[in-house]
């Protein structure tokens, strides 16, 4: 086997290494491997065997030869198997360590794992002492992460462990359900089709409510892996049966996890089994499982769009398609295998649980009303609600959803503050307002517009934040009419919010707008000037978005309004003392010049371009002259000129800081210039003369006083300290940009 194991020298790194030696080691100087094989060979201690764990990783990292390697896996294996819990745990805990050391020094360390640690580690997964399972299932996903579990190892080693669980504790039940959960996302579907789905549905009808309740809580996951029509077969009627549980805690699981199921089984199964059991836990008498009902209502509502149903439709046909016959045979192997877990003891028929409990239901055939009969008041919502939907026309609310589910979205801010059921519940309720929405479509908005008013006036502000960030969306649901009739008030309501609030319509301000008539959309022009106005002048960000929304409306107004009223908002935005913001505006400017030259407006152009050279280009701040700077290339990006319209309007008063005192604005000119003004077809359209400039520029530039804007413009970055030589001031200097090599000192300037 010494061919296949090829141990990394990690004798070079013996500095950084903090070996776990004890008081006398330094005087025995025995090696960490030596120690581990000393004190492993006292079988008498037991504490000697503990203390030769802490030797276990720091041998295998001094390991120089293969023998010395399989002597501490073998050590390693032994002390895994000790008849001591302590000595077991503390070599257990150390697994995942080891396995990715092997991983990453050792070539094929998986057959290493697979001989010396594997078996340690799935004979302990059910063991009896906690720290010990914990410790091997951790080992266990580990291994699983990094890919080292084959699948034929999985299903002879790994699954015998997990799923035969009837003569195991109740804590380790719980611990299997979770750990084969988690493993989902590495196992096939179809072994967890075979084994997990068989196993999770006969835990189900377990006496413990514990484990009853975990079963719970991971049917939403393996509703995920499995076909749609496992799901409808099994996992919706055992959802369906433990909605009924006696006990409160699996209820509210059930509540938890009937989101994710409905969202993948069929429709008739959303219609005739889940709609009834959310309804009935939505009148469950604890408030636990009621709060937990309503936390979800609004999701599973969303679950009825059309949308959705369409896309289920499409993969059931490209399922029937590919793997209806494999599918089949796995279902009718699995149906055997669940009638044949779920025959109940004759000496625990009786039992309290049992004798109590209706058995779970297998072999559903949808087309056969008498075997949904789990409870009376289920049977009868189940033979009907689907049936009753298909003879009402497609945009009555009848045929979305049944409509006792609505009923309680639209009461659910009554629910919440009378039967002192969390207020969070309403903030729930808010989130998941644009998704009802969708799927009841605009058609039936009358059915729900009250609740959303509701919403809109809630006391707790994060209510209406919540509803702010969604209005937008709303509005592309509903017609304009809806809109401009029952938005738009609630718009106006949040303009006068809180910052927390306003923010909200503020992030999307330009796509509201952009769903109202031009005529609506004008009145709110007016407003802008209010809707940048926040309590707290230090909230820059808010500013920020102000104008960063201030880009997306030049679009949606002619060039007359954008330079009445966006424009100077923009210049004004465009002087903030913080530079997030400055940019922000810069950016909006760029807009409303691009609007000016669409639309070919002179007059605003010509004001547009004075208030750019009066404000930035000649002004005594050095932040304002780099913003011009900043304007110029942004507006350059844009290509809304020729190179001669541009060059006339923005060269002149751009190249002439060239001089300028202070070196960012230097900087931010060479970077400019120098990456978008030459060696392109902009340069090559300028005259000879607007050319000149720049080159004069650039050479200016490249025997600047200052070293980061001679690298700006292509010059040589070199390491301070370097004098300036008159030399290098030549007026006979090469004139070749890209060739030129001209490296200077630094500037030495005292700049206020």
């Amino acid at each position: 086997m010494s061919d296949i194991v090829d141990i990394l020298d990690s004798t070079t790194n013996n500095d950084s290494i903090n070996l776990n030696l004890d008081d006398d080691s330094d005087e025995s100087g025995e090696t960490p491997f030596q120690r581990l094989i000393r004190l492993y060979a006292s079988q008498s201690n037991y504490n000697d065997r503990k203390n030769a764990v802490k030797y276990i990783l720091d041998a295998l990292r001094f390991v120089n030869d293969v023998e010395s390697l399989y002597q501490i896996l073998s050590c390693t294996k032994k002390l895994a198997d000790d008849i001591v819990i302590q000595v077991q745990i503390d070599c257990l805990e150390k697994f995942v360590s080891i396995i990715e050391y092997l991983i990453s020094n050792v070539e094929n360390a998986d057959l290493l794992i697979k001989e010396y640690l594997f078996q340690s580690i799935v004979q302990t997964i059910g063991h009896g002492n906690n720290r010990i399972r914990k410790a091997s299932q951790s080992a266990l996903i580990r291994l699983f992460e990094l890919e080292q579990i084959k699948n034929d190892d999985i299903e002879q080693e790994i699954i015998p462990a997990l799923c035969q669980l009837d003569s195991a504790c109740d804590d380790f039940k719980n611990e299997s359900i979770v750990l084969m959960t988690r493993l989902t996302q590495y196992v096939s579907n179809d072994l967890i089709l075979k084994y997990f789905v068989p196993t999770i549905v006969q835990q189900s009808s377990s006496i413990a409510f514990q484990t009853r309740k975990t079963c719970a809580t991971s049917i939403g996951d393996l509703a995920t892996v499995i076909p749609l029509s496992a799901v409808d077969q099994y996992l919706v009627p055992c959802l369906s049966n433990l909605c009924s549980d006696p006990f409160w805690g699996v209820r509210k699981s059930c509540a938890e996890v009937i989101h994710p199921l409905a969202q993948v089984c069929s429709k008739e199964s959303r219609w005739n089994i889940l709609s009834p059991c959310l309804i009935q836990l939505l009148q469950d008498q604890s408030r636990w499982v009621k709060t937990a009902a309503l936390r979800v209502l609004g999701y599973f509502i969303s679950t009825f769009a059309q949308s959705n149903d369409q896309k289920q439709d499409d993969d059931d046909d490209g399922e029937e398609l590919n793997s209806k016959k494999e599918i089949n045979e796995q279902i009718d192997e699995l149906d055997l295998k669940i009638e044949k877990n779920l025959q109940i003891n004759e000496n625990e028929k009786f039992n309290d649980f049992n004798y109590w409990r209706e058995p779970l239901l297998t072999n559903i055939d949808f087309d056969q009303d008498s075997n949904f009969n789990s409870t009376q008041f289920l049977s009868a919502r189940k033979q009907s609600l689907l049936e009753i939907s298909q003879t009402y026309h497609p945009d009555d609310v009848n045929s979305i959803l049944p409509i006792e589910l609505l009923d309680y979205y639209t009461n659910l801010v009554e629910q919440s503050y009378s039967s002192g059921v969390e207020t969070d519940i309403v903030h729930q309720g808010a989130h998941t307002f644009p998704a009802v929405a969708l799927t009841l479509t605009n058609k039936n908005w009358h059915l729900i517009k009250d609740v959303h008013r509701k919403f809109a006036e809630d006391l707790q502000w994060k209510v209406r934040r919540t509803l702010a960030y969604s209005l937008h969306a709303l509005a592309e649901i509903l017609t304009v009419e809806q809109v401009e009739e029952d938005l738009c008030p609630v718009f106006d309501s949040f303009f006068r919010d809180v910052d927390e609030v306003k923010i909200g319509i503020l992030s999307h301000l330009a796509q509201f707008l952009k769903v109202l008539q031009l005529s609506t959309r004008k009145i709110y022009l007016d407003k802008l000037n209010s809707l940048t106005c926040v309590d707290n002048q230090r909230n820059w960000r808010f500013r920020s978005e102000s104008a960063n929304q201030l880009y997306e409306l030049t679009s949606l107004f002619s060039s007359v309004d954008v330079g009445d009223y966006i424009s100077p908002l923009a210049f004004t935005m465009a002087l903030d003392r913080v530079s997030d913001v400055r940019q922000t505006a810069i950016k909006a400017l760029s807009g409303c010049y691009s609007k000016f030259n669409s639309e070919n407006a002179e007059s605003p152009t010509e004001v547009f371009l004075d208030d750019c050279h009066r404000l930035f280009g000649s002004s005594l701040d050095w932040k304002l002259r780099q913003s011009y700077v900043n304007l110029c290339e942004s507006i350059y990006k844009l290509h809304a000129d020729t190179s001669d319209q541009y060059a006339l309007r923005f060269l002149g008063t751009l190249l002439s800081l060239k001089e300028d005192p202070v070196v960012n604005v230097r900087l931010s000119l060479g970077t400019f210039v120098y990456q978008n003004l030459i060696n392109n077809d902009f340069y090559k359209d300028l005259s000879d003369d607007w050319r000149s400039q720049i080159d004069e520029c650039l050479q200016m530039l490249l025997v600047d006083r200052d070293r980061d804007v001679r690298a700006s413009v292509g010059g040589i970055y070199e390491a301070r300290g370097t004098s300036l030589t008159s030399e290098h001031f030549n007026d006979d200097s090469d004139s070749s940009i890209q060739n030129n090599t001209i490296t200077l000192g630094d500037e030495q300037l005292n700049q206020s």
